[in-house]
């Protein structure tokens, strides 16, 4: 995760809580480069998987 100020790739978290209904994580972090803090929301991503059968299409598995 990069500071989104001065884009330092090194924090920490300093808080983290279950956040929209236990959907998401939110996260309270501090750069270690510029000491400043920000916080990121983390989701679950869905993603959908394919097969690909011989004859080259596609089906939702």
């Amino acid at each position: 995760m990069k500071c989104p100020y001065c884009k330092f790739s090194e924090n920490k978290v300093l808080d983290s809580r279950d956040s929209e209904g236990g959907l998401s994580v939110r996260r309270r972090r501090e750069c270690l480069g510029c000491n400043r803090r920000f916080t990121t929301y983390e989701r679950l991503e869905e993603i959908c998987s394919m097969v690909i059968k011989k004859d080259n299409s596609r089906e939702s598995f």
